[in-house]
This record gives structure tokens, sequence and C-alpha cells, in this order.
């Protein structure tokens, strides 16, 4: 079973509120990338092939997280972000090495 939307948040707001040196704002692609990959590995650790309900739950936590992803953008983030998180095989890859 994924994770909950409730323990996305945490994951997806510690990526987004990394601080530290070579950061640039956040743009609402960012924002979006960082949720579709924890979806994505969530879904894959999980064991959910099925793309119905891999769809079907991503459309949920997005509308969950579409506050969140509102306020996101401007937030400090990896300047190499989108390519490490097509290296992460996991959400705490994401977490550990994405938001160092």
């Amino acid at each position: 079973r994924p994770l909950r939307p409730s323990s996305l948040l945490v994951v997806f707001v510690l990526v987004l509120a990394a601080g530290g040196c070579r950061r640039h704002a956040a743009t609402t692609k960012d924002c979006a990338a960082v949720l579709d990959r924890l979806v994505e590995l969530e879904l894959e650790e999980s064991g959910y092939r099925d793309p119905v309900v891999r769809a079907r739950w991503a459309g949920e936590v997005r509308r969950k997280f579409a506050s969140d992803l509102e306020r996101c953008p401007g937030l400090r983030v990896r300047n190499d972000l989108q390519a490490c998180l097509r290296a992460a095989r996991t959400s705490e890859a994401i977490v550990h090495g994405c938001a160092e």
C-alpha cells in the first residue's frame, strides 16, 4: 500500500525547504516534479503497477497538495534538482540526496 498523502507531505516539505549552497528559486515545474517523483517512487516501492491505480492515486495526492504546490514556487532548491530526481530510486534518496 502506498504512503498516505500526509506522509508524502513531510517528504515534500523536507525536500523543498532544505537550505544550503548552489540553490535557485523553485519553479512550478520543480515543485510538481518533486511531488510527481515521490508519488511514482512510493507506488513502485508498494508494488503498484496498474496505470489506472497510479493515475488515480497521483491525482488524489495532487489535489491534497494543491495549496502546497501553489506556495512552493520561490522556495530554494538544488540547481541539479531535476537530475537528482531522475537518479533517485527511493523516496529516502530524494530526502537524503536531493535535499542536501
